[in-house]
C-alpha cells in the first residue's frame, strides 16, 4: 500500500457493491420508470448551502480556540492525516517532560518497533507519541499520520517508508477474536522491522482486547507538573525568582498537561496575570454558580443557553419560552395533573426577576452586540450567552448531573430544536451536542439521539451532520466522528447513509481524507438518494478541499485510480456509469462562495493537478452519455480561466494531457464537438484565446492507444 499522501486506506473495503436497500430496487434494477425524488431529501442547491453554513460555523469553532483544540486550546489540525509538520512536533514539544511509562514505551518501540499508547484524553499520549517517534527518527526525521479507521491486517500491509515514524491517533480498534489481532500486530511488527520504521497508536484502553495485544501497549499517564515547569526553566524563559514557589504551588494543582502549558504560555504576560487566569477559570465559576441558591427557572434558562448558545436574544427567548411549556406539561404528567413544587434546592421567582439574577454581575450569563453581525441596516440584536465561551463545556458537564427531572424535558425540547427550520439553531444545538460528548458519561446519550436524527427528516439529518462536523473539530472526538460516520455508511438504512454521506462531505471528510473518498466513492454507486448525495458530496469534498492545493491534488489522483480501477474491472454499465456521473460532479463543482468552478483555480494554482485532471476528463469524455456533461464542465472551465495571465499555459497543458490519452478519432471527433460547443454565438471575446489554445493542443503531438 503506497503513502497516505497519494492513495487511501479506508477501515474495510466499501468498493464491493451490495445488493441495494429496501426503496432502492427500482433505480438498483434499472427500471424503466424514473424512481420519485424524496421530499425530504435536500436538492443540490438546498446541500450546497447548508455545506456553506456548516464549513463557515466549522471555521468560527475552529478559529475560536477556546473550547475545542489540543493541550491549552491550540488549534486543530484540519487533517489527522499524511504529514506532520516539524514546527507542529516542535510546537507539541516545547515544554515534553517524560513521565513514568516512557522508558517502558521506549524499550517497547525499539525492540518492536510498534507500541500502543493507553490512557484518558488530556494526559498526553498524542505529545508522547511524538517525542517517542522523534528521538528515533531524529528532528530532520518526517512523521506520518495514518487513519484511526485502519485495521491491523491494512496496517501490516502498508507500504512504510524506510527511516520514518508513523502516528495512529485514537486508533478505533475492531472487533476481532484476540488472538486474530494478536497474530495481525505480530505481523505488523514484523513489516516494520523489515521496513525500518516506527509506529505508535494512541488508543482507550477499552478498545484492546484482552491478551497479547496488551503486551504491546503501555498505561500512559500524566508527567509530574513540577518536571514540566522544570522543563520550561532549563529553557531559560524568564520568571521573577521571587514568584517560582507561588507558580510551583498553582502547577502542583493542576491535573492536566494541557492546563500546565497554558499557564507557562501565560508568564510572559506576568506571573500574576498567569496566576489570577488559572485561580479564576471558568471551570470554577461555573461549579461556584450551581452550588448557590439559584431559582429552577435560572436552571432551564442556562440548560437552555448551554444548546441555544450566541442567539439572538428574541429568538433565544422564544426557544426558551418553549422549554418552559414542555417543563410545565411534564411537571404535570409526573404529578397525575397536580402541580408540584420544584425540585428540592430550587427557588422560584418572577419573570423579571429571573432575568435580573442570572444577567447580575458575577454571572455566567451575558447579553452583547456584536459588530459583525448587522443587518441591511446597519442594526445588531443583542445576543446572549455565557460570558466566556469556555463556560459552555462546564456548564453541560453539570447539567448532566442534574439527573431524570430536568432531562426529560431538555430532552424533548433538544428533539425539537434538531427538526426545527431555524439553521443557527440547529447549528448551536450541533456544538452543544459535541460538547456534551466530551463527558464521558454522556457520550451514550450523545450517540443514541444521533442515531435517531439520523434515521429522521431532512432537518435532524442537517443536525446530526453538524454534530459530526463539531466533534470534526477536536482532536479526542474526531476519531469517534469518523467511526459513527462509518458504522451508517453500510447496512444501516438509507436515512442515516444519506447523513454519512453529507457528513463525510463536509469537515469530517476534509480530516480524514483517505477514509471519505473511497466510503463516498462507494456510496455513490447506491440507489437514490443515496447516490445523489454522495457525489454531490464528493464534489463538495473536493471543493473544500480545494484550500490547500496539494491536498485537492492529492484527492484527484486517488479518484484518478479508483477510477481506472473501476474501468478496469469491466463492471456492468450502470457501475460505470455511476463513476462517471462521481467525476463529472467533481470536475464541475463551484466555489461555494462564487459560481466559477473550482478546477479553474487549481489549474492556475497547482500544475501538479493537470495530469490527474485532464486524464479524468479524458474518460467523461469518451463515455457516449456523459460526453455532453463533460463538455458542459470544460467549457465553464474554460470561461473562467479566460482573462488570467496564465490561462492558455494551463489550457494548453490540459489538451496535452487530453491528446495522450485519447486515440486519433476520438481527439477529432472531440475537436469537432469543442469548436461548435465553445464557440456558440455571443461568447465573449475573451474566452477566444483559450479555445484556441486547448483545440491546437487537441490537434497537436502523439495520441496514444485507448485505455478501455
Amino acid at each position: 500500500m503506497a503513502d497516505p499522501e497519494a492513495t487511501d486506506a479506508p477501515r474495510t473495503d466499501p468498493t464491493t457493491p451490495e445488493p441495494p436497500e429496501p426503496g432502492e430496487q427500482a433505480d438498483a434494477a434499472g427500471a424503466s420508470s424514473a424512481p420519485q425524488p424524496d421530499p425530504d431529501t435536500p436538492g443540490a442547491q438546498e446541500q450546497r448551502r447548508e455545506a456553506r453554513v456548516i464549513n463557515q460555523f466549522y471555521g468560527q469553532v475552529h478559529a475560536g480556540q477556546a473550547t475545542f483544540g489540543i493541550s491549552g486550546g491550540a488549534a486543530v489540525s484540519h487533517v489527522s492525516v499524511g504529514r506532520i509538520p516539524e514546527a507542529e512536533v516542535d510546537h507539541a514539544l516545547r515544554y515534553f517532560a517524560p513521565p513514568d511509562g516512557y522508558p517502558q514505551a521506549a524499550g517497547l518501540l525499539d525492540r518492536e518497533r510498534l507500541v500502543f499508547l493507553t490512557g484518558d484524553p488530556g494526559v498526553g499520549r498524542r505529545t508522547g507519541a511524538l517525542a517517542l517517534l522523534r528521538e528515533r527518527i531524529g528532528a530532520e526525521g518526517r512523521i506520518t499520520g495514518l487513519s484511526p479507521a485502519m485495521t491491523l491486517a491494512q496496517l501490516s500491509e502498508y507500504d512504510f517508508v524506510r527511516g520514518r515514524g508513523y502516528l495512529v491517533l485514537d486508533w478505533l480498534g475492531e472487533k476481532r477474536d484476540a488472538a486474530v489481532q494478536a497474530f495481525d500486530a505480530a505481523r505488523l511488527g514484523d513489516r516494520l522491522t523489515d521496513r525500518g520504521a516506527f509506529l505508535v497508536c494512541t488508543v482507550n484502553q477499552r478498545t484492546l482486547c484482552r491478551g497479547d495485544l496488551e503486551q504491546r501497549a503501555v498505561p500512559w499517564s500524566p508527567p509530574k507538573a513540577g518536571a514540566i515547569l522544570d522543563t520550561y526553566l532549563r529553557l531559560g524563559r524568564p520568571i521573577d525568582a521571587a514568584a517560582v514557589d507561588r507558580v510551583r504551588q498553582r502547577v502542583a494543582e493542576l491535573r492536566l498537561p494541557g492546563e500546565v502549558v497554558g499557564l507557562l504560555d501565560r508568564l510572559p504576560q506576568g506571573v500574576e496575570i498567569a496566576l489570577a487566569v488559572a485561580e479564576h477559570t471558568e471551570r470554577n465559576r461555573v461549579a461556584k454558580w450551581f452550588t448557590e441558591d439559584n431559582s429552577w427557572q435560572e436552571l432551564l434558562r442556562v440548560a437552555a443557553l448551554a444548546f441555544a448558545h450566541e442567539l439572538p436574544e428574541r429568538r433565544f427567548e422564544e426557544v426558551y419560552a418553549r422549554l418552559r411549556e414542555i417543563d410545565r406539561a411534564e411537571e404535570l404528567a409526573l404529578s397525575a395533573g397536580v402541580a408540584s413544587p420544584a425540585p428540592p434546592g430550587a427557588t422560584t421567582a418572577g419573570p423579571l426577576q429571573e432575568r435580573r439574577n442570572l444577567y447580575r454581575d458575577g454571572g455566567l450569563v451575558t447579553r452583547r452586540t456584536s459588530a459583525d453581525r448587522v443587518d441591511d441596516f446597519g442594526w445588531a440584536e443583542r445576543r446572549v450567552g455565557f460570558v466566556a465561551d469556555g463556560m459552555r463545556e462546564h456548564v453541560l458537564h453539570e447539567l448532566y448531573e442534574c439527573g431524570y427531572r430536568l432531562w426529560r424535558p431538555l430532552r424533548i425540547w433538544i428533539d425539537e430544536l434538531a427538526a426545527s427550520g431555524d439553521t443557527e439553531v440547529r447549528l448551536q444545538l450541533g456544538l452543544g451536542m459535541a460538547l456534551l460528548a466530551r463527558n464521558r458519561d454522556a457520550a451514550p446519550l450523545v450517540r443514541d439521539m444521533l442515531v435517531g436524527w439520523a434515521k429522521g427528516r431532512a432537518g435532524e439529518r442537517f443536525t446530526a451532520t453538524s454534530v459530526l462536523s463539531c466533534m470534526a473539530a477536536d482532536d479526542a472526538l474526531a476519531p469517534t466522528a469518523l467511526q459513527v460516520a462509518l458504522s451508517w455508511a453500510d447496512g444501516a438504512g438509507q436515512g442515516p447513509a444519506v447523513t454519512a454521506a453529507t457528513a463525510l462531505g463536509g469537515p469530517l471528510g476534509i480530516r480524514y481524507p483517505t477514509e471519505a473518498e473511497p466510503w463516498l466513492w462507494h456510496l455513490s454507486t447506491r440507489g437514490k438518494p443515496i447516490r445523489e448525495l454522495a457525489v454531490r458530496s464528493l464534489g463538495l469534498l473536493f471543493c473544500t478541499a480545494a484550500a490547500d492545493p496539494q491536498a485537492a491534488t492529492r484527492l484527484l489522483k486517488r479518484l484518478m485510480h479508483r477510477l481506472r480501477r473501476t474501468l478496469a474491472q469491466a463492471p456492468e454499465p450502470r457501475i460505470a456509469g455511476f463513476a462517471t456521473e462521481a467525476v463529472i460532479e467533481v470536475l464541475s463543482v463551484e466555489h461555494l462562495e462564487h459560481t466559477r468552478p473550482v478546477v479553474a483555480h487549481l489549474l492556475r494554482q497547482q500544475p501538479a493537478a493537470t495530469e490527474p485532471l485532464g486524464i479524468l476528463w479524458a474518460e467523461a469524455l469518451r463515455s457516449l452519455p456523459h460526453r455532453s456533461g463533460a463538455i458542459d464542465a470544460l467549457k465553464l472551465t474554460l470561461e473562467s480561466l479566460a482573462g488570467h495571465e496564465e490561462a492558455e499555459y494551463a489550457v494548453r497543458e490540459l489538451g496535452a494531457v487530453l491528446r495522450r490519452q485519447l486515440t486519433e478519432a476520438e481527439c477529432v471527433r472531440l475537436c469537432r464537438e469543442l469548436a461548435q460547443a465553445l464557440r456558440a454565438p455571443g461568447d465573449p471575446v475573451q474566452t477566444r484565446p483559450v479555445i484556441a489554445a486547448l483545440l491546437a493542443a487537441l490537434a497537436g503531438g502523439t495520441p496514444r492507444t485507448v485505455l478501455r
